[in-house]
């Protein structure tokens, strides 16, 4: 009995699996035909070919997107990292008036949609000058789900460990940047790849603030080469693809600091 229930629960696993995979075969087998029907596809090797990527490549602003892709995406987990590392230390490890309340105050903030703060952070980078620019992009980057990820890392450690520092005379933060962040490395990788990957697959505000196409990143471009009655959705997946590389190749190359991190930030009070 034992035998057939692992047997089943292998079974469901792989079915599992297949599904989560699906989506993912089907992008990178489109990307590789022409075709103007998401359903029509061809399992004729002589309908494959690499046009669709040569037609990306050729097209006008194509690289100037992947450099606005990168330039926000790096840009903007350096913000992260700085501003979250420092917020979460102070929440963790730094005892100052209302400490508590804020912090649950952020918290509860967190429910509150991304749409429904576009308006009010569109007015705000209107009114400081920025609008239309990359700074605009990369500056609402940094959410307080760093900080959360940062100071439940920072929790894990000791107070005796920063009481010595102190002790042998280092500052805040001294003992911040010398003692305290080398040992949440792997969270510092986590929240690295997080937002690397929130970033570069981010479209409604790119869409809304880039201004013209001088300041798109890939996503907005991708998506502003749709014709409005006709698609050739064998170019679009070929874009996908493009699109979700990067991403992904930051995962396979950091995925063992991703994995210690999260378990690290989420397990942790």
């Amino acid at each position: 009995m034992k035998k057939v229930c692992g047997v089943m629960l292998d079974l469901f696993f792989l079915t599992l699996a297949f599904i989560m995979v699906f989506p993912f075969l089907y992008m990178l087998v489109v990307s590789f035909q022409e075709t103007y029907s998401p359903y029509l596809l061809s399992f004729d090797p002589a309908d494959y070919s690499l046009d669709n990527y040569f037609l990306l490549f050729q097209r006008s602003g194509f690289f100037l997107w992947v450099r606005n892709s990168f330039l926000v995406s790096i840009s903007g987990v350096l913000l992260t990292l700085a501003i979250c590392s420092t917020a979460g230390y102070a929440f963790a490890k730094l005892r100052f008036p209302g400490n508590d309340r804020i912090f649950f105050f952020l918290f509860a903030a967190m429910a509150i949609p991304f749409p429904a703060t576009v308006v009010p952070l569109w007015i705000i980078m209107g009114k400081v000058g920025i609008a239309s620019t990359m700074a605009s992009l990369i500056l609402p980057v940094p959410t307080f789900l760093g900080v959360i990820l940062f100071r439940q890392a920072f929790l894990s450690i000791p107070g005796d460990m920063i009481e010595s520092a102190k002790i042998d005379g280092c500052t805040d933060f001294q003992t911040f940047a010398a003692v305290v962040l080398p040992l949440v490395r792997s969270t510092v990788m986590s929240v690295a790849i997080i937002y690397f990957a929130r970033s570069w697959n981010s479209l409604l505000w790119p869409m809304i603030m880039a201004g013209g196409d001088y300041n798109r990143t890939l996503p907005v471009g991708l998506a502003a080469m749709q014709d409005l009655y006709v698609v050739n959705y064998g170019l679009s997946m070929a874009g996908a693809v493009i699109n979700f590389l990067p991403p992904f190749i930051v995962y396979l190359l950091l995925q063992k600091y991703f994995i210690q991190g999260v378990v690290s930030s989420g397990l942790k009070a």
